[in-house]
């Protein structure tokens, strides 16, 4: 990704298929973005005859990521998901912790940030393996599924339990399916640049899908203000902190943090388990070398997490799949001020796009960067705006931590229990529908572990995304 030109600037009617591209295929165009014109790109005003409008400004290297994560007065979150109309239930649920801004996100911040401290993550341990057991119980030896839709149970499933203290599995389902489905309408919303609430569009069945999740979040609420002792759950933890008179924690805010707090939970964590997951059955040597490392480390279940933490390979595979294949693939940050990135000026209501996927494709920062390689963090780490799968800076996920644990433990439990193989002739695509996920399902099939590993001919985009042992011959 050679910066091939210091800046190119497309403007007015030039600027449209860009505009389409990347709300179509967002990763292919960001590619393309690069490949032709390096790691600086800067989508103009789209209409050539009025002097409004927004110019986006793509940058890619480490310097861009550094000047909009590190300052986040200058450059503003906006949320992951569209606006929506002014006093909907979808605008409301969208102003959740990743939305927030200023002196209100630090505060809601720091009050968020107890239940994801180390020492708490630690002592989670117990809870998250009885339910990784749970799931992986349902799983039948010779039997195909589809990898990413077992990761996501898995994900919401632990998510329910330490944001909500939901015990109950359908539930939990339901509530994963709700947010799933909120996910979703807003991807195919955003696609079709069309006014909201016309009847049988997308951005209609958006809004009307908001209003159930919203009502499903006040319901979770007043079930934890009905509770004699709160729990040790992040949304009781909220529910009572609401109740001191300078908190300023209104429902609205409680029922969007609870929304976008289990959607980052699950969402991103499924994703990058199901990577994770693809990565260990299409590299047999690795597989085995990781295999060798578990069985000689781990011989408690559940395990102590000063074991977990000294494997090196198993932490050098998930920061791997989280390099190659980060779940949320890029962020847009919005100039509060007139300001410059990279040279090039931006207005007040600019926009900054900075990507992880890009980022960590950079031969400069990863030497043979499309190669799969846990051993390489063995040796040197990159710096904080070198590595941004969560985010950086004072907007670093609250929950990367918790998610780094969670991704070892399963990991362990199924290399302990299974082995697996992607099922021959699989097409695979990877696509970004608000995650950069499989595009369609990841069939996967189970085994008994006799510590023989092979790879499967795969066909598909995501050979161009990694090159894995079983296509880099």
């Amino acid at each position: 990704m050679a910066n091939k030109k210091e800046k190119h600037i497309v403007e007015g009617v030039a600027s449209w298929p860009w505009y389409r591209g990347f709300l179509k295929d967002s990763y292919s165009c960001l590619n393309k973005m690069a490949d032709e014109y390096g790691d600086l790109f800067v989508m103009g005003k789209p209409n050539p005859f009025s002097s409004k409008g927004r110019r986006h400004v793509f940058a890619f290297s480490e310097e861009a990521n550094k000047s909009v994560l590190a300052q986040p007065d200058i450059f503003r979150s906006g949320g992951q998901v569209i606006k929506g109309p002014k006093g909907s239930a979808h605008q409301r649920l969208r102003t959740g912790i990743i939305a927030m801004n200023g002196s209100k996100h630090r505060q809601h911040r720091k009050l968020m940030q107890p239940p994801f401290a180390k020492i708490a993550v630690a002592s989670y341990v117990p809870t998250i393996t009885r339910l990784i057991d749970q799931v992986l119980d349902r799983w039948e030896m010779g039997k195909s599924f589809d990898m990413y839709d077992e990761t996501t149970k898995m994900a919401n499933w632990i998510a329910a339990h330490i944001l909500f203290d939901h015990d109950d599995f359908d539930r939990s389902t339901q509530t994963c399916e709700l947010i799933t489905r909120w996910i979703d309408l807003d991807v195919k919303a955003r696609r079709l640049p069309v006014a909201f609430d016309i009847p049988g569009t997308a951005g209609a069945r958006l809004l009307r899908h908001a209003e159930v999740v919203e009502e499903a979040m006040h319901e979770l609420i007043n079930e934890k203000r009905k509770e004699t002792e709160p729990a040790k759950d992040v949304l009781s933890i909220l529910v009572h902190a609401a109740k001191v008179e300078d908190a300023d924690l209104t429902d609205v805010d409680l029922a969007a943090h609870a929304v976008i707090l289990h959607a980052a939970a699950f969402v991103t964590t499924a994703t990058a388990l199901a990577w994770a997951m693809y990565l260990i059955a299409q590299n047999p040597k690795f597989a085995a070398d990781l295999d060798e490392e578990i069985k000689s480390n781990i011989t408690n279940w559940p395990p102590d997490v000063t074991q977990v933490d000294k494997l090196p390979l198993l932490d050098g595979l998930i920061r791997e799949s989280l390099r190659l294949l980060p779940p949320v693939h890029h962020v847009i940050r919005t100039a509060t001020c007139d300001t410059e990135l990279q040279g090039v000026e931006m207005h007040r209501g600019d926009k900054a796009v900075v990507s992880a996927f890009m980022t960590h494709r950079n031969p400069d920062i990863y030497a043979d960067p499309a190669r799969f390689d846990p051993t390489r963090w063995m040796k040197k780490k990159p710096g904080p705006f070198q590595f941004i799968p969560f985010s950086a800076g004072p907007r670093l996920c609250l929950g990367y931590q918790f998610v780094m644990l969670e991704m070892k433990l399963v990991v362990i439990r199924a290399m302990q229990r299974f082995k697996l193989n992607v099922v021959e002739g699989t097409h695979l695509d990877a696509n970004v529908q608000l995650t950069l996920r499989p595009k369609d399902t990841l069939p996967m099939v189970v085994n008994k572990p006799d510590g023989t590993f092979s790879a499967t001919r795969v066909t598909g985009n995501i050979n161009e995304l990694v090159k894995c042992e079983a296509n880099s011959k």
